[in-house]
């Protein structure tokens, strides 16, 4: 994916789209803008407040003025005070509903990518544009909306306010504030840069952390913490140089609008003074003036910091919607699945993980009819796992066809063709949720007498019931609480509950003990009577009863056949089966 942009196009082009995320929520906008709107004009009526305050009551000497003006600030302030509370109230709820959608954006992306797709990406990555990147478009959105609209306001009010009070001191104020843009913009592509490389090893971390915790018990059985801490400490220092740039670059951002701010305030007192001084200028006038350019400060001062926040959240924005403008699977259209199965076909298939490195599958040949088994068996690295990868379309052949009822299944609508399938891989995916959440995953309104059916027959209802709570024990994260059997016991209950008409088998009963397996290849035969199954093994006594096997070596289909006419060929699979028996 490609994680540039460049070019003040394409930063607009990002803003634009994320602000189009607002428009859903243009009411509680309009809300945010009167208040926000209100909020300014009291602030600029402050300003004004001063020129009575100094010429009525401290020159003049008016007791009626003393008893109004400061009733007046009051009331100011506690008006000022609701609508800032609305202000903030519906620019918040805009904020968070914005993120909200684009984080489930997000996740619906990736959970639609193709599988091919998301092997490329480590896990730790994604993770971290759904928390890191979206925390920083976050940040972006609220930072943006309050100054842009809040802070802008208050700046417009506010030098109404000056220009009203003294046009040609006004003169003085708008030839310095330009001169704070230079720095602020300068900097802001440093921002941008600086940005974009934390990301980057924000990401590298999180890969890293979801690697090592999940296999910490490896890393203790070799000993490997220190080494661990110190790969995690190189990360974590590298990380640590980028986020003090970050930091170097904000603390130089304030300054320089503080100095050019000095400057103006310094200039203003002077030439204010001048006139007081020798032409009669009104005190009140001036201060008057001079409390509009301070109150100036704090909207002027966040709308410099806005320049670096935009620019962080351009970077993350851009790999965010790089994430949601990736390849997605076309799960709808197609040809309607057949309802009566007979037959499963893969037709001189060719595949390639990298075709530089040549042909993973090479001239695939697999034919299974309605109520037989046939299973795929080969050593480890043969290319068995990726055979069954390929019939749900979690990849696609290079060439060759793969065909139900004579009908390629590229034609068939990709959501039906994996509803028609119980596919139980070697990667034990377990949710940490209840047992019966995990054995119905896929038949969600299943009712709990076939869950327990399901269970029985996989040979695991009577472990279910000896957890704390039954079916309703939660399952610890990864499954922690089970052991490997226990574990995918569970996962063939969840394919026996689907009962869909072909069930895809790839190293399921790998890590059953003997009789948990004789068990279930019992339910096993009696379940497919009506079903295509493949099972894809390494432990040969798993299918010697099956109706055909094909023995893979290398990528290649090198023997077919019966148990017995394998035995009798002398060849691959004798090989193994004796092996094993060892």
């Amino acid at each position: 994916m490609n994680n540039k942009i460049g070019g003040k196009k394409s930063s607009w082009s990002v803003l634009k789209r994320l602000f189009s995320y607002v428009y859903p929520y243009k009411k509680q906008m309009i809300f945010a803008m009167v208040s926000m709107s209100v909020v300014s004009l009291l602030t600029a009526v402050l300003a004004y407040i001063v020129k009575p305050l100094i010429n009525d009551i401290f020159i003049s000497k008016n007791v009626a003025q003393l008893i109004f003006i400061p009733m007046l600030v009051v009331g100011i302030f506690i008006v000022k005070g609701i609508f800032y509370y609305m202000e903030v109230y519906y620019t918040g709820s805009v904020g968070q509903n914005i993120i909200r959608t684009l984080r489930n954006d997000v996740y619906k992306a990736i959970v639609n990518y193709p599988v091919s797709v998301l092997n490329k990406i480590p896990t730790g990555v994604l993770i971290a544009r759904i928390i890191y990147d979206i925390n920083l478009v976050q940040r972006t959105v609220a930072d943006a909306v309050s100054a842009v609209m809040k802070d802008v306001l208050t700046v417009i009010m506010l030098l109404g306010v000056i220009i009203y009070m003294d046009f040609y001191l006004a003169i003085v104020v708008f030839v310095l504030f330009p001169i704070a843009i230079i720095p602020v913009s300068f900097l802001g592509k440093k921002t941008r840069k600086t940005s974009v490389d934390t990301q980057n090893e924000v990401g590298n971390i999180t890969k890293f952390l979801d690697e090592t915790i999940a296999g910490l018990r490896m890393v203790k059985a070799y000993n490997m913490q220190d080494f661990e801490v110190k790969r995690f400490n190189k990360r974590s220092d590298n990380l640590y140089k980028f986020l003090m740039r970050m930091t170097k670059i904000r603390g130089l951002t304030v300054p320089f609008v503080e100095l050019i701010g000095g400057i103006s305030v310094a200039a203003i007192i002077f030439i204010g003074g001048y006139q007081v001084i020798k032409f009669g200028y009104a005190p009140g006038n001036f201060f008057s003036f001079l409390t509009a350019i301070l109150l100036l400060y704090e909207p002027v001062k966040s709308l410099s910091r806005l320049n670096n926040t935009v620019q962080e959240g351009i970077a993350a924005g851009t790999r965010v919607f790089d994430i949601i403008d990736g390849p997605s699977e076309e799960v709808s259209g197609g040809v309607r699945f057949p309802e009566n199965i007979q037959k499963l076909e893969m037709k001189n298939i060719y595949f390639s993980y990298n075709i530089k490195n040549g042909y993973d599958l090479k001239n695939i040949n697999i034919s299974v009819e309605k109520g037989r088994i046939a299973a795929i068996v080969g050593r480890s690295g043969a290319g068995k796992s990726t055979i069954s990868m390929l019939i749900p379309r979690f990849y696609s052949p290079s060439s060759g066809n793969i065909l139900i009822n004579e009908l390629n299944i590229n034609s068939f609508n990709l959501k039906e063709l994996r509803a028609n399938i119980s596919f139980v891989s070697q990667q034990v995916v377990l949710f940490n949720e209840s047992v019966k959440f995990n054995i119905s995953y896929g038949s969600p309104d299943a009712g709990i007498d076939n869950i327990i059916n399901a269970a029985k027959l996989a040979y695991a209802h009577d472990f279910i019931m000896n957890l704390p709570q039954g079916y309703d024990t939660i399952v610890d994260e990864a499954g922690l609480r089970l052991s490997g059997g226990e574990k995918q016991r569970i996962l063939m209950a969840r394919a026996f509950l689907k009962n869909a008409p072909i069930l895809i088998l790839d190293e399921a009963t790998a890590s059953l003990d003997t009789e948990s397996e004789r068990y279930i290849q019992k339910a096993l035969f009696s379940l497919c009577s009506d079903k295509i199954a493949i099972i894809i093994a390494h432990r040969l006594s798993t299918v010697k009863n099956v109706d055909t096997i094909y023995v893979l070596e290398k990528g290649e289909i090198l023997e077919k056949g019966t148990h017995e006419e394998l035995l009798d060929l002398d060849g691959i699979y004798k090989n193994l089966l004796v092996k094993q028996m060892l």
